[in-house]
């Protein structure tokens, strides 16, 4: 999508996107936290720990780094409008879109690491 679409649609499709992939995957890890718990003879710390994190770095994402991302992309986007692309204000947005952006990056990364810390542990234990 990223190379085939206008800038500014992108921006307002991901909006739309990122908010609804964050809940259904908080929403997700959840559920295998309580099947789980709910299983207590393939609960282990690894994968309480590993399903901990997931849900964690999903969840604020959800409520802090994409609405905060959100809102400085939006913000931008106001400026650029307005012709106030070359100002430190717009620097300032700028930067602090590429220090959001990039923390939500990571903590996506370390969700899905968590999910795949906990899938191995869960096939390793699977009797064949």
């Amino acid at each position: 999508m990223f190379k085939n679409l206008p800038r500014r649609t992108f921006g307002k499709l991901q909006s739309k996107l990122f908010p609804l992939y964050f809940q259904l995957c908080t929403g997700m890890i959840g559920i295998q936290i309580l099947t789980l718990i709910a299983m207590p003879d393939i609960l282990s710390k690894t994968s309480e720990l590993s399903l901990g994190i997931a849900f964690f770095s999903t969840l604020f994402n959800l409520l802090y780094l994409e609405p905060a991302s959100t809102e400085n992309m939006f913000g931008r986007y106001s400026l650029e409008d307005d012709g106030k692309k070359e100002t430190d204000e717009y620097r300032k947005m700028a930067a602090s879109f590429g220090k959001f952006h990039g923390m939500s990056s990571l903590f996506n990364l370390v969700a899905l690491c968590g999910g795949i810390v906990h899938g191995t542990r869960l096939a390793s234990s699977l009797i064949v």
